[in-house]
């Protein structure tokens, strides 16, 4: 009897030593098919549209989000998610809840019971059925913070250690995909971008320029330009210096940032001008769009404004539509070119579209 109690224990034994054989079986496959997957992937688009399926399906997990943090806004915001898609305008400053803390430490929180802690915030209120928690922050190369993993589960006390463990590595995995793509993209940036504003440089401009007026070319619609110089720009170098004219600058570039769509594209053209392509967009709507951006330039408070002609920084635009004014690219800027200086002629901060019969060559 004895010997056939010692058989049985042993086979139970052997039995449960298959099943965590066959689990951690199982958790090595699943990395290797995420690493597989994360080792490929260039873009942060592709991380979070590409592998968030992935990274569920071979963990067995169904709620779980990343999110990236905003160094310039200090906030962190939603990069890919695989549960609600509620979720995705949820933002946390530094410091703010259990992950926005996670992002300000760089360390790891677990939470059994997210009753029992009264800074967990349940994404803003859009989430409630919440148990337990884990956040796991991404860390660079250098050991900066670049996001946070979050995995939810509805019941309380389901982490394991085995769990955490495995989330872990998942979280160095996305660090380091997350890490590549963001270097690749900073790279990038700078090709394309103008160093002192931001926005994009004249090269890439031409480049989508092109593409856009070839895309009406082929399919129809309207692509309008805008063409915008700040109005008497050599005497606020003049009076306030090169730095302050160099802030002038941002100010107006951060005016084009929020002004407009996430389809159209604005360049510094070059000096104090700037200029914007908007797809889609018959003339008078283009015109709608340079009367916000002139009169948001016109109310910008800007250090040193009162040194200018009428004590504010002002600028002109010029607002040309193709294929209304013009038969190709660069026929279109000079259409644009030549309404922004007939504005400059009637007396500055105005917006003007060009009129074939009123414009003279």
């Amino acid at each position: 009897m004895d010997k056939n109690l010692e058989l049985k224990d042993r086979v139970d034994s052997l039995e449960k030593e298959n099943r965590l054989l066959d689990a951690k079986v199982l958790e090595i496959y699943s990395l290797y098919n995420i690493s597989k997957r994360l080792s490929v992937t260039t873009q942060l688009e592709e991380i979070f549209n590409g592998t968030m399926d992935i990274i569920g399906t071979s963990l067995n997990i169904d709620d779980f989000c990343i999110l990236l943090l905003d160094v310039n806004r200090k906030k962190l915001i939603v990069g890919g998610l695989h549960s609600d898609t509620d979720l995705k305008d949820v933002e946390f400053k530094l410091g703010e809840g259990i992950c926005g803390r996670v992002a300000e430490s760089g360390e790891m929180s677990l939470v059994p019971d997210v009753s029992k802690v009264s800074d967990f915030l349940f994404y803003k209120g859009k989430k409630t059925n919440i148990g337990s928690f884990l956040s796991i922050p991404l860390k660079g190369r250098s050991g900066e913070v670049l996001g946070v993993l979050n995995v939810n589960k509805a019941e309380i006390d389901s982490f394991s250690a085995q769990d955490v463990d495995l989330f872990t590595e998942v979280a160095e995995q996305i660090a380091v995909a997350v890490d590549k793509a963001l270097s690749l993209k900073n790279l990038k940036d700078i090709s394309i971008r103008d160093p002192l504003t931001g926005l994009y440089n004249r090269r890439y401009f031409f480049e989508h320029f092109e593409r856009d007026i070839d895309r009406s070319k082929r399919y129809g619609g309207a692509v309008s330009i805008i063409i915008c110089d700040i109005d008497f720009f050599k005497n606020f170098n003049d009076s306030n210096g090169h730095l302050k004219g160099d802030d002038a600058l941002k100010a107006v570039a951060k005016i084009f940032e929020k002004s407009l769509r996430k389809s159209d594209v604005a360049a510094r053209f070059g000096g104090e001008e700037f200029i914007a392509i908007l797809p889609e967009t018959p003339k008078e709507w283009a015109m709608e769009v340079a009367e916000k951006l002139r009169a948001s330039i016109d109310a910008e408070s800007v250090e040193g404004q009162e040194n200018q002609p009428g004590g504010n920084l002002t600028a002109t635009f010029g607002v040309a539509c193709y294929p209304d004014d013009a038969d190709f690219g660069a026929e279109l800027i000079d259409c644009a070119d030549k309404a922004l200086y007939l504005g400059k002629a009637k007396g500055r901060n105005i917006v003007v579209p060009y009129v074939k019969d009123l414009i003279t060559e």
